[in-house]
């Protein structure tokens, strides 16, 4: 088009000499707008590529965004039945000689289901929010133990601004009570330590137990491994929960950074 279009206004407003040295240099002229539409076919192609390459990205992403939530909702959902048929249990053998008692489970249990419904939209809570749905937790228990179960709770203030996965912690408090209470005679008190340490949170629980119970009485460890693959999902970390035991004391520590 470029070619021909320079053919017609020569031949229509300039003389034969002129035309003449057009057919010259014609050759090159080709040449050049060959190369010209060359490099824009070129550019088009990646940039066609380029946005492609961008919106498979995106697709990629946000599928993946869809499938760790749909695993964290369900993470979460299987934590529940297991504290809440044990608390059913408990329910059903006070009726009879406590009945009272059995009421006010009743109650707690449905104040903290309410609460639990509510936390299943939001990934992260402020702190004091899951602090008051662990008190609500461990009344409940308290109920089911009596006297015999004691929890100290010690908060750096520093940590008061901080934001946690909704019931994160539950599930170390479920089993330090399993393994507190259930294979310890006499009293028992489980420490929750909450502290800021260079923008990490660290909340360390610490509980009793019998070695000799523990190796046969343990269970199939599904508290600690969800926890351990929620962390996962959330921060892209494996070493943000650890356990140990000491003296008959077993220790875990849960780690949550904290950004701004």
């Amino acid at each position: 088009m470029s070619v021909g279009l320079s053919i017609f206004l020569l031949n229509q407003f300039f003389d034969d000499f002129s035309l003449t040295h057009f057919y010259e240099v014609l050759p090159y002229r080709f040449i050049i707008n060959f190369l010209l539409l060359l490099c824009v076919i070129i550019i088009n192609i990646f940039w066609n590529i380029q946005e492609e390459y961008q919106e498979n990205k995106r697709r990629k992403e946000e599928s993946e965004r869809i499938l760790r939530d749909a695993e964290l909702y369900n993470l979460r959902q299987q934590l529940q039945p297991h504290f809440l048929f044990n608390s059913l249990n408990s329910i059903i053998a006070l009726i009879g000689i406590k009945p009272d008692e059995a009421r006010n489970m009743t109650f707690q249990l449905s104040d903290f289901l309410r609460g639990t419904m509510r936390k299943d939209d939001k990934q992260l809570i402020p702190l004091a929010d899951e602090i008051a749905h662990l008190r609500l937790y461990l009344d409940i228990e308290k109920v089911r133990f009596g006297h015999r179960l004691s929890t100290t709770f010690a908060q750096q203030e520093e940590s008061s601004r901080a934001k946690v996965p909704s019931m994160i912690i539950q599930p170390l408090l479920e089993n330090a009570i399993k393994f507190g209470l259930y294979n310890v005679v006499g009293n028992v008190e489980i420490t929750i330590d909450i502290r800021m340490v260079n923008y990490m949170l660290h909340i360390t629980i610490t509980n009793p137990f019998d070695s000799d119970q523990f190796e046969t009485k343990k269970g199939t460890g599904f508290g600690l491994s969800s926890i351990k693959r929620r962390l996962f999902l959330l921060y892209s970390r494996t070493d943000l929960l650890d356990t140990s035991i000491k003296d008959n004391i077993f220790t875990s520590t849960l780690k949550i950074p904290q950004y701004d």
